[in-house]
């Protein structure tokens, strides 16, 4: 299998449309299908003999004011029917929108070496720290999530 680095964006994980995040638990604001015939994981690269080929995750979380949206982040992979679940990453928003481009300021995600087969997902969880209901804006919202495919 030949592999590549791609980066998803928002439209990637199918946030499209405002999602309302409940207070005190995980809500998927956003998940991609593997493809057939493809393996998918999150991140790009790695540190290897003082070298780091991690890209940047960028996630900006705003509400429909917009305001940002702080809270806690998680990077999941599941299979078809979400059952099984497995946590690559859980990052704070601030972290996550730290900078899009400078390797030291952003938050860098390695690829990861458990891979998501055909018809399993990759998951974008959201836990807010507010204590009330709170509406992601999807036009307002920016998501530059680093994946490896191999095909």
């Amino acid at each position: 299998m030949q592999k590549f680095p791609r980066i998803y964006n928002k439209s990637d994980f199918s946030l499209t449309a405002n999602v309302t995040a409940q207070p005190s638990m995980w809500t998927t604001i956003g998940q991609v299908t593997v493809p057939a015939q493809q393996y998918v994981t999150f991140g790009i690269g790695s540190v290897a003999g003082g070298v780091d080929t991690r890209e940047v995750c960028y996630i900006d979380l705003k509400d429909t004011t917009p305001a940002n949206v702080d809270g806690k982040v998680r990077f999941v992979l599941a299979d078809a029917n979400l059952v099984k679940k497995i946590v690559v990453a859980e990052q704070r928003t601030e972290r996550l929108r730290a900078s899009q481009n400078d390797k030291t300021q952003g938050f860098l995600l390695g690829e990861f070496p458990i891979k998501a087969r055909e018809d399993s997902k990759l998951l974008i969880e959201f836990y807010p720290d507010s204590t009330s209901a709170v509406t992601i804006s999807a036009s307002d919202s920016t998501m530059l999530v680093p994946v490896t495919v191999y095909q």
